[in-house]
């Protein structure tokens, strides 16, 4: 009886703040509150800059530096716009930045970033093909400025659409189109020139 008594018993779960609760916590003076929004937010920003640097040792670098300035600059965020929109800009422009400045190792810039999208599970016969592309990728998107590359990143593999990646980069969607058009018509030339096979499959996506 007393068992069936605590069946019938409603009980709750602590329901976990949003973004933007979490911002106010901070600056109220809650620290935790800072480990708990680096907690929630670690994948998806270690996630971006490793898509963009394509290095993982530099993309944990990054990731910390952000954070660092989120840290610095959480005062700046305006509660009107979506939490994830203004750390994504930070992200961009801390990553741009890198790959603008890094000078002794530029083979580097565009190593390791993926064109498809893979489970981790994948069967061997298709984690070699998607090494094999992340190869083909490698060489022709470096012909790509860091812009270029960071918002062919952001709309072909994070799936955002340019309305998005226009607020992120804080310029105009048409910006954001014409940046991709150039992009992708870049890689298709450098497709076609070294790697025809594979321009196309690009010809058929």
């Amino acid at each position: 009886m007393a068992a069936h008594l605590r069946l019938m018993i409603q009980t709750t779960q602590p329901v976990e703040p949003d973004d933007r609760q979490l911002v106010q916590t901070i600056r109220d003076g809650d620290t935790d509150a800072f480990e708990q929004l680096v907690r929630r937010k670690t994948s998806k920003v270690y996630a971006l800059c490793y898509r963009i640097i394509g290095n993982p040792e530099d993309a944990k670098d990054i990731s910390q530096l952000v954070f660092i300035k989120l840290w610095e600059n959480l005062e700046k965020y305006d509660a009107k716009y979506a939490f994830d929109t203004w750390l994504y800009r930070m992200v961009t422009n801390v990553a741009i930045d890198f790959i603008r400045n890094r000078q002794s190792r530029e083979n580097a810039v565009n190593s390791n970033l993926r064109l498809v999208k893979t489970s981790t599970d994948a069967e061997q016969g298709v984690v070699f093909q998607r090494k094999e592309i992340e190869t083909v990728f490698n060489d022709v998107a470096s012909v790509l400025s860091p812009k270029q590359k960071t918002i062919f990143v952001m709309r072909e593999m994070e799936d955002l659409p340019s309305s998005e990646i226009a607020k992120i980069l804080g310029c105009r969607e048409s910006t954001v189109r014409n940046h991709l058009f150039n992009a992708r018509k870049l890689m298709q030339q450098q497709l076609q020139k070294r790697y025809p096979e594979y321009a196309q499959l690009w010809r058929s996506r």
